[in-house]
């Protein structure tokens, strides 16, 4: 099931919030979180709502479909637009091209909007909240494993990974 921009903005704050907890309990290991997804359509970034930075660290965790059911345009002008509009920026404020840049940030920010439409049901709800550690201490590690403030069965005892649950479980 995937998320509209309220309950990925929801299930944010809530990493967060239980970040700073945890942090309190653990400083030792440096916790930083991130959005994470293994197997198909993988990858990470950091935990943010910035949209333009998901699009271009971890455009797999939008969902495509949901912009086009919404605004009845074909994909290519959703997220994958925005992306490739950020990459011509870049190029062009590189190159010097000021009118050009200008132009493509205008571009860039009527796109945005619209995927920052509140009913547009567009974070993938499978992707993971996860907290790693700067600072492997394997004893803390453990016991943060094992701390009930985290989901049960999500996080096993020899691993390093530090699960706070999907987008899905954490918006409610």
């Amino acid at each position: 099931m995937n998320l509209n921009r309220e309950q990925f903005l929801k299930a944010v704050e809530r990493g967060q919030a239980l970040l700073k907890a945890l942090k309190k309990d653990y400083p030792e290991l440096g916790l930083k979180p991130v959005f994470s997804r293994f197997g198909p359509r993988s990858g990470q970034c950091d935990l943010t709502t910035d949209l333009k930075k998901i699009v271009m660290e971890f455009p797999e965790m939008l969902e495509e479909e949901g912009f086009l059911a919404k605004t009845q345009r074909p994909q290519r002008e959703g997220v994958g637009r925005l992306r490739t509009l950020l990459n011509e920026i870049r190029k062009a404020e590189k190159d010097g091209e000021k009118e050009t840049a200008s132009k493509l940030r205008k571009e860039a920010a009527a796109v945005e909007k619209e995927l920052l439409d509140f009913d547009l049901m567009l974070y993938c709800g499978d992707v993971l909240v996860e907290y790693r550690p700067e600072n492997l201490t394997h004893e803390s590690l453990r016991r943060l494993q094992q701390d009930p403030r985290l989901p049960p069965g999500l996080n096993e005892v020899g691993n390093i990974r530090v699960i706070a649950g999907s987008l899905l479980d954490l918006k409610d």
